[in-house]
């Protein structure tokens, strides 16, 4: 678990006020499911916030601390119109 949050704290202090979720995808702590949204990525399309979010985790898959991610991004907007449409379900 420390590894999550350590990751998690990384991931947010190089990409300030995005949500940020991170949930370890096989137990080994370097296999990472991923979520950011963010206003940086107004107007961008998903390749670009994609590229955005792997250069801020480029170091940490250079030296093998991150092995695996599965990663998805969106706007703050488009999180929290999901939040809302989850909460109503």
């Amino acid at each position: 678990m420390e590894a999550i949050s350590e990751f998690r704290s990384y991931l947010e202090s190089r990409l300030p006020g995005a949500v940020i979720r991170v949930r370890d995808l096989t137990g080994t702590e370097d296999h990472f499911d991923v979520l950011v949204a963010s206003d940086a990525f107004v107007g961008k399309g998903l390749l670009e916030q994609h590229r955005m979010v792997m250069a801020v985790m480029k170091n940490r898959l250079d030296r093998s601390e991150v092995h695996a991610v599965k990663l998805k991004t969106m706007t703050l907007a488009e999180y929290e119109l999901r939040a809302n449409q989850e909460v109503r379900t």
